[in-house]
């Protein structure tokens, strides 16, 4: 009886294990499938990323159109992938692909966060193809690539819907240097002036839609423009601060360099020429009865020409130890033999603080401006804890 009662129980727990293995059976048979490779949309969206990432453009556009096609995700999102796709074959220069994905993008979502840059890209790619005049259409009819904001002001001049107001004008002249603007007072000037910045406006906006702008050694331009006017700004302000002008400063930098403000010696010549030194006492008849040739403006001590005649430097030395009203030796210099008369003579003169007192309130001024931005990069230098490792000689080194 006992026996029964094992065995019954014994067949009871087989038939257990039996119909739980019949229950995983599905599951056993579903993973086998699974590890063939059937890949899900999101799986197909990583790994165009990836190839992306890697570089592979346009094997991940490959991956992308088959996500296009086969996934399920909303329009929105869709119409993303739309958007990186075109950009994708605009990279590559295939416009027409790019094209079509751009209005597919456009359909599926008109509210899309990327459709300004979008705008750009189709008015971009139809220039490339040559359908300019399809290119102008649509950049009239997407405002937001001219700007939708209205200007005050006088309207002086018109590109294609795009109003150039007088205010405008106005702040381009600012922008130029003040001679330039004394000289745009004047209405043929400022007439000029307008065709130029229309003009240039015009072909502005024809490279934008070229896509001139995204190359990068324009963007790079740009930015290093942009860093250049950003620091120079900064240093303008920073030595506004700091310089001070002290008119005995000005007086005592006068002093310190009355080399610079010293007039050289100089004398005023004629001459005679001839070829023969046996011919020069009738030489310095003829220059004393005719006066003979003059030379134009006066020679300084230290200059080595002499208009008319060339290069002359020891000859120049010679006559400086003349005085008024005499004559010199015969002095030879380019085969050819010389008289000179000096007519006139000035002594080497400083000029005094009031005669230069601008030009050196102006040097000064540099000079100080030079101090300050040169203390100005060594503090930020060593705030920053800088260090150049470039030595002057290790491209010397390199070399051999």
């Amino acid at each position: 009886m006992k026996l029964n009662v094992i065995l019954s129980i014994i067949i009871i727990l087989i038939l257990g294990v039996l119909v739980v293995l019949v229950a995983q059976l599905p599951e056993r048979i579903a993973k086998p499938t699974q590890a063939t490779g059937v890949w899900s949309p999101t799986d197909e969206l990583d790994y165009a990323n990836m190839l992306l990432a890697k570089g592979l453009q346009l094997q991940a556009a490959s991956v992308f159109e088959k996500y296009i096609e086969s996934s399920n995700a909303s329009n929105q999102e869709i119409a993303r992938i739309c958007y990186r796709l075109g950009n994708i074959y605009m990279d590559s220069y295939q416009y027409e692909k790019a094209l079509t994905l751009f209005y597919r993008a456009e359909m599926l979502d008109k509210e899309a966060d990327f459709t300004q840059e979008m705008d750009q890209k189709i008015v971009e790619a139809l220039e490339n193809l040559g359908l300019s005049s399809q290119a102008q259409y649509e950049l009239a009819k997407r405002v937001s690539l001219g700007g939708s904001s209205t200007k005050s002001g006088e309207v002086v001049a018109r590109i294609g819907k795009r109003d150039i107001t007088q205010s405008e004008i106005d702040s381009a002249i600012a922008a130029v240097p003040e001679w330039m603007r004394k000289q745009l007072e004047q209405k043929s000037q400022r007439l000029e002036f307008i065709r130029n910045y229309v003009a240039t406006e015009v072909l502005y906006e024809k490279a934008k839609r070229l896509g001139i702008d995204k190359k990068i050694e324009i963007r790079e331009a740009v930015e290093n423009a942009k860093k250049q006017l950003i620091v120079q700004n900064y240093l303008k302000q920073e030595i506004e601060k700091k310089l001070k002008i002290d008119p005995q400063d000005v007086e005592n930098y006068y002093k310190a360099n009355q080399d610079k403000y010293t007039e050289p010696a100089k004398i005023k010549l004629r001459y005679t020429e001839f070829d023969e030194d046996s011919d020069k006492e009738e030489a310095l008849t003829e220059l004393k009865e005719t006066s003979g040739k003059e030379v134009k403006g006066w020679i300084n001590r230290g200059q080595s020409y002499i208009s008319g005649i060339g290069e002359a430097k020891e000859v120049i030395e010679g006559l400086f130890l003349k005085e008024k009203g005499e004559y010199s030796d015969p002095l030879k210099t380019n085969d050819k033999f010389y008289i000179f008369s000096i007519e006139d003579k000035n002594p080497k003169r400083v000029k005094t603080f009031d005669e230069v007192k601008s030009r050196a309130e102006h040097e000064y001024r540099m000079q100080k401006k030079r101090s300050i931005t040169d203390s100005l990069l060594r503090g930020a230098l060593e705030e920053q804890e800088v260090k150049i490792f470039y030595r002057p000689g290790d491209d010397e080194s390199q070399k051999k």
